[in-house]
């Protein structure tokens, strides 16, 4: 298996876990996630972020991993108001956009939102609340 075929592979695991987000469910199964440190390998790779980006980047992708993990933990009890989650979720992709706006090209910025609308694409998202693109176009890099 190639790097390429690894990598997108693991951004389509944690991409499979959204559309749980829609439903009026709890999710099942031990399903994770790719942790933070694959999900910045991928956007190195993918996007030729340079050292200084990869070590702006990791603290912002750890950091929102974070905020969307502590959801899905107040969705595991079944309780949890699901407009909600979805409305906090959004506001996390917008977060998490933004940020990396201040460090991403408007170039790798594109090509991020566009390999996280290729994922949303390929398996739907019914919540409306992944974690990849948002609000937020341009950079300062």
């Amino acid at each position: 298996m190639s790097m390429k075929t690894f990598y997108t592979c693991l951004v389509v695991l944690f991409f499979t876990t959204m559309p749980a987000f829609g439903q009026n469910k709890p999710m099942g199964g031990n399903h994770q996630p790719p942790n933070p440190e694959k999900i910045v390998a991928m956007m190195q790779s993918k996007l030729n972020l340079t050292q200084d980006q990869v070590n702006a980047v990791t603290p912002i992708i750890e950091k929102y991993a974070s905020k969307r993990q502590e959801l899905r933990q107040s969705m595991q009890g079944g309780t949890a108001d699901m407009s909600s989650i979805r409305s906090q979720m959004k506001q996390i992709k917008a977060d998490q956009t933004q940020e990396l706006s201040q460090v991403l090209s408007p170039a790798q910025l594109s090509q991020w939102e566009q390999m996280m609308s290729q994922m949303k694409g390929k398996f739907g998202s019914k919540g409306g609340g992944s974690w990849g693109s948002g609000g937020g176009n341009g950079g300062n890099n």
